[in-house]
């Protein structure tokens, strides 16, 4: 609508939230595609935006990111790390318990980059638990194991123990 000194005033249907994502399990395997775009394109704010903030990991060499702030910290290193790098995991199973609005995924995963001495290729399987936040489907934690690896020294050095 204008008003009397030519100043287009939106309408309040411009300014409202988005829809909330459906407590379905496609609703669910979409925010996966969208994670798994994301990461094909290094677009570490859509990562971000796809963690909650009380989000964990455990990587397969067990490394843990906590949080949106490591989440971003994490990618920006492995797309500075290695230009070549991709991810892809793809959901098995998706059960949703829609009364607490949350999300158990299971699936198998696959990374692929090139180290000095070889393309690397790891496959394994991952569980991630997902909340729906604000209407959102987030990720709440995720848990990779690996189960193969080949082509480089890096699949056969050992992570770092803890320390004790």
């Amino acid at each position: 609508m204008m008003c009397a000194v030519g100043i287009v005033i939106a309408s309040p249907a411009v300014f409202a939230q988005p829809p909330a994502a459906p407590l379905t399990k496609s609703a669910v395997r979409a925010a996966r595609a969208r994670s798994n775009a994301a990461i094909a394109s290094r677009d570490t704010a859509t990562l971000i935006s796809l963690a909650s903030p009380s989000y964990h990991s455990v990587s397969s060499r067990n490394a843990h990111t906590n949080g949106r702030n490591e989440v971003g910290a994490q990618w920006r290193n492995q797309f500075t790390a290695h230009a070549d790098v991709s991810y892809v995991r793809t959901p098995a199973t998706v059960r949703v318990f829609a009364p607490w609005e949350m999300a158990e995924e299971t699936g198998k995963w696959v990374g692929r980059w090139t180290e000095p001495d070889g393309k690397v290729e790891i496959r394994g399987t991952y569980t991630a638990k997902w909340r729906r936040i604000d209407g959102a489907w987030l990720l709440e934690a995720e848990v990779f194991t690996p189960q193969r690896c080949t082509g480089s020294k890096y699949c056969t050095t050992p992570p770092e123990q803890p320390r004790r």
